[in-house]
């Protein structure tokens, strides 16, 4: 990208940023309330509000406020869905919220975990001789956006590489924010980036789920690993750059000289040096899972000067995956690690998953080379479960956050 394209580029996230994330505040009086639908929902009789919506938009973390008089209980449950189809939300256990009790005047959060909600329903169940005066509804708008990120494109050497990002909650131009990559597995690979959105847990993780903390405050990128045949030459098929080896049988779409490692780089380094955005160069992290676990080391061979630290979740390294690299392999891995030995990383595996083997080998040949890395192998865990309960563990995004870029220690070991 041109000076000019970068700044243009840093003008619309912060422009369609503004408009595409805000708050929306519905208000619904007592008498308002007594015209709600009565309904049946985990077989409690309800009230159901009016569907919530706005133009589309997607809809997510919820608050809701009621007042009422009288003596009894108010019992409070939000349904939410990507349709219109308010009895199939509230039907399905999974499309609408547990039942809790209200406390009079004051806020209750609901935070949805599914895809592009859109639409909304309060579901109010009293108890004893109570009389709703009035319920206030809040929750996010975000234009465009899924899961909180919106979509774009980079180009590059010829092609163009679509992403999602996310900008802080309360994005303020006075603060300096990191910045979080994240890399879905194999199964998102393909040019339509709602697909790759939906694979890529830790970014839905930052909106879902720690969206509202200040302490994980960030930008949220999600570049999309492109199909073998959308990478343009040299990078693939032509010339040296991209072609596999014993080593790295799948190089031609994720290696560290290849296009998808390059292109994000690049626009990595467009983002973090432009200064409209606030991005802190000192804390920009590294996030995959599988496929994208393997990707990590890619990244932080290309470049281990630009990263503060990364977190690898069932990833390997070295050979085909759910392989365990010996003798040459390892050899191999002993030199590929000290060329990023100096980045702090923190691998996760499930304890069943298949790539546990590939994934603790890396940890042992950062640590020989004398580097930080920390393994964390949870219990019982198969290789697609274990990214929940990784992603879903605030321990780990919290020493993610504390980690600072140290001075650079000079050119990538040989």
């Amino acid at each position: 990208m041109t000076v000019r394209q970068t700044i243009a580029l840093a003008a619309l996230l912060i422009a369609t940023g503004a408009a595409a994330a805000g708050e929306m505040t519905t208000t619904f009086t007592g008498e308002q309330i007594s015209q709600w639908r009565a309904q049946t929902a985990d077989e409690r009789p309800c009230l159901l509000s009016p569907m919530i919506t706005a133009d589309g938009d997607e809809l997510n973390h919820h608050r809701i406020t009621v007042q009422w008089t009288g003596e009894g209980d108010v019992w409070i449950s939000l349904a939410h869905s990507a349709d219109e189809q308010w009895d199939r939300a509230i039907s399905n256990r999974g499309l609408h919220s547990r039942w809790r009790k209200a406390t009079r005047g004051e806020a209750m959060k609901i935070v949805s975990l599914h895809r592009g909600e859109r639409f909304a329903w309060i579901l109010l169940h009293t108890e004893g001789k109570v009389r709703i005066d009035q319920v206030t509804h809040t929750c996010y708008r975000g234009k465009g956006t899924l899961y909180g990120h919106m979509p774009m494109e980079y180009s590059f050497g010829g092609a163009t590489l679509p992403f999602r990002i996310m900008l802080p909650r309360n994005y303020d131009p006075d603060k300096t924010y990191p910045l979080v990559i994240s890399v879905a597995g194999s199964g998102s690979i393909g040019t339509k980036n709602d697909k790759n959105m939906e694979s890529c847990i830790l970014a839905r993780h930052l909106f879902t789920q720690y969206y509202d903390q200040e302490e994980f405050d960030c930008f949220s990128l999600v570049p999309q690993i492109p199909p073998d045949q959308a990478v343009p030459a040299p990078y693939h098929p032509a010339g040296p750059r991209g072609a596999p080896d014993r080593w790295h049988p799948d190089w031609p779409t994720v290696n560290a000289e290849g296009w998808f490692v390059q292109a994000t780089l690049a626009l990595v380094r467009d983002l973090v040096a432009n200064p409209r955005l606030h991005i802190d160069p000192d804390r920009v992290y590294f996030s995959g899972f599988s496929y994208g676990g393997k990707a990590c080391w890619e990244f932080l061979k290309a470049d281990p000067d630009l990263f503060a630290a990364a977190v690898c979740g069932g990833g390997w390294a070295i050979g085909p995956a759910y392989s365990k690299p010996i003798g040459a392999g390892l050899e191999q891995l002993a030199r590929e690690a000290a060329r990023y030995a100096r980045v702090p990383v923190l691998i996760f595996a499930g304890e069943k998953d298949p790539m546990n083997p590939g994934s603790r080998a890396v940890h042992e040949a950062i640590e020989a080379a004398g580097g930080t890395s920390r393994f964390v192998e949870i219990p019982g865990a198969e290789h697609l479960p274990s990214a929940s309960r990784g992603w879903g563990d605030p321990a780990t995004l919290r020493w993610l956050f504390q980690q600072r870029r140290t001075a650079a220690a000079g050119p990538p070991a040989p």
